[in-house]
């Protein structure tokens, strides 16, 4: 087909763009305004996705909300055709060289584009994981192999999952990469088994460089399926290529999976992803609220950090909720409608604010100094360091204005306040101890 009119940079797709922005998250907004080939010929709109991963994601998340936006700009019944431009190419080449769709990585690789590094927020509970996912992308196959990663629902696993399948592609764009779940693969050794194809299931599995294996617990039960697993396991382990597997628990627990499998399952590096702590989970809500588009003050973030402790999904749900409550209400978040719109559906934990009196306690007993001195104009190193942190952590960690904390140290302006800050911010960079004393204090702080 002929489509001459490219109007990714028009009018007409800004048009629909700025439309769209109020009905979707930021990131999805990002992720549209990358594309670079839309077509519009009469009356269909032609968009190209750069590869089926965005197809797919195009075609699940957004393509009905580009049509019926389109439809009320054109004032006509629009058409939306999602296509990507990979497998035009493909389908292209192969009418020239009869090579079937199938033996193209991407054929079988379904992932979600905002489940990337980038949008990972990395604390304690997920360190190592990621940085075996990081290993495993430069040294694939070498290194942690099998890669097992396990944890509870919704802590991260598929995200880690479908990271490093884009950071592989990222480094080398031809990888041949399959990622799927046990289920889903039951499911397809079952539809290959009627068809008296099982050599084609092992072709596709054992021909690829990273194999990703989500919810491996599903296998649980199945023998036959198991079997199937246990040879593709071995024929890729011999290759050398890459095997990551996720689960909600450890080889070791998985019963109702033969041992030899679960011994080849810990045959490499097992790695647990835990619940966040509330820093992690603090870091989590500041980056999903500033992605779908909400501000939320301090006292609410640590509100909503402390109370929703079982799982990152939890987390996100919270956030959606506080802002249907914002737009459908048309009021601003604060602690006290927030915890309104929680009160039915969770056992409210007293979260009590950080103050700065505690900032001064807590600070004052580290540096083994008395607050009165901190409040003083003692000039001891110590003193200063003391009273420096605290100013920082006073501003970081609560919702008092500068002024207000001028106030609390007793000091005239905010000028002394503001350049204790600065102070800080530079022997964190400069001193990885003294970063760590700040992360220590900033933690326990949370924590009361």
């Amino acid at each position: 087909m002929d489509l001459s009119n490219n109007i990714a940079e028009s009018k007409m797709w800004r048009s629909i763009l700025s439309m769209i922005k109020n009905k979707v998250d930021p990131s999805s907004v990002a992720i549209l305004n990358s594309i670079e080939n839309i077509y519009y010929k009469d009356g269909d709109l032609y968009i190209y996705a750069p590869d089926k991963v965005f197809k797919d994601w195009l075609e699940s998340e957004v393509a009905q909300i580009i049509e019926d936006t389109a439809q009320n700009i054109f004032g006509k019944k629009t058409k939306i055709h999602i296509l990507s431009q990979q497998e035009d190419i493909k389908k292209t080449s192969n009418r020239n060289s009869k090579k079937k769709e199938e033996e193209h990585y991407h054929y079988y690789l379904t992932l979600n584009p905002k489940f990337t590094f980038e949008n990972l927020v990395i604390g304690n509970c997920n360190k190592i994981a990621y940085t075996a996912c990081l290993s495993v992308v430069e040294n694939p196959g070498k290194l942690f192999n099998p890669l097992f990663i396990y944890g509870d629902v919704g802590l991260g696993k598929t995200h880690l999952l479908h990271a490093t399948a884009y950071q592989m592609l990222k480094k080398n764009p031809t990888s041949k990469i399959l990622y799927t779940t046990a289920d889903t693969f039951a499911s397809e050794l079952f539809a290959y088994l009627q068809k008296g194809k099982i050599l084609d299931l092992r072709k596709k599995y054992t021909d690829v460089d990273l194999l990703l294996i989500d919810d491996i617990q599903f296998l649980i039960g199945k023998e036959r399926t198991q079997i199937e697993f246990y040879h593709i396991f071995n024929i890729l382990h011999t290759l050398g290529k890459q095997i990551i597997l996720s689960s909600d628990q450890p080889p070791s627990k998985l019963q109702g999976i033969e041992t030899r499998l679960t011994s080849r399952f810990a045959s490499g590096l097992i790695t647990e992803i835990t619940k966040p702590d509330v820093e992690t989970k603090v870091g989590i809500i500041i980056k999903k609220a500033k992605d779908i588009g909400i501000s939320l003050p301090k006292d609410v973030i640590l509100f909503l950090a402390k109370t929703f402790d079982s799982s990152i999904r939890e987390l996100e749900g919270s956030l959606r909720q506080l802002k249907a409550y914002h737009e459908i209400m048309g009021k601003s978040i604060n602690l006290e409608s927030t915890k309104n719109i929680f009160k039915d559906i969770i056992e409210l934990k007293k979260v009590k604010p950080i103050t700065v009196e505690k900032v001064l306690q807590e600070v004052a007993n580290h540096f083994n100094v008395n607050i009165n001195e901190i409040l003083g104009n003692s000039r001891k190193k110590k003193v200063i360091t003391a009273r420096q942190v605290a100013m920082y952590l006073s501003r970081e960690l609560t919702d008092e204005s500068l002024q207000s904390i001028s106030k609390a140290f007793k000091k005239k302006d905010h000028t002394t306040i503001m350049n204790a800050i600065n102070k800080v911010r530079e022997e964190i960079e400069k001193d990885r101890k003294f970063s760590l004393v700040i992360e220590f204090l900033k933690d326990k702080l949370l924590r009361l």
